[in-house]
């Protein structure tokens, strides 16, 4: 099946409640399949400031300004599409993100090392990554 890719960055609403709703995210993300349409290929936050040593497997004390993600699709679903998804997502329904003004730009991978994230809290998401900073 063709597809199409789209990189995203996406603001988080001021006092967003990012770790509240993150599990109902990771639980979306989660269901998503190898072979599932569409499907997030890579995500994670981004920060206004890089956390202190100490802070770094405490994401209760980063510093969260929004996230970013690559999104795969069925060819030909366009900007619409993507932009449905993010309406759509924990995170935008629950006050993360700041959806209508992300900022969405055509992509095409061309290396992908894809891990699997666990819906639990921080500890299940550190042992993803292996250093506690996969956020998504």
């Amino acid at each position: 099946m063709a597809t199409e890719q789209y990189f995203i960055i996406v603001p988080d609403l001021p006092s967003a409640p990012r770790l509240a709703v993150r599990p109902k995210h990771f639980a979306k993300i989660s269901q998503e399949s190898p072979t599932s349409l569409p499907r997030t290929l890579f995500g994670g936050a981004y920060l206004s400031s890089q956390p202190t040593p100490e802070a770094t497997s405490t994401p209760e004390k980063w510093p969260f300004a929004g996230s970013s993600l690559v999104l795969e699709l069925p060819a030909g679903s366009g900007e619409g599409a993507v932009k449905e998804w993010l309406k759509n997502d924990p995170y935008s329904t629950g006050g993360v993100w700041d959806w209508e003004n992300a900022r969405i730009f055509k992509f095409k991978a061309g290396v992908s090392n894809v891990k699997e994230l666990s819906t639990g809290g921080a500890a299940a998401v550190a042992t993803a990554s292996g250093d506690g900073e996969t956020e998504a």
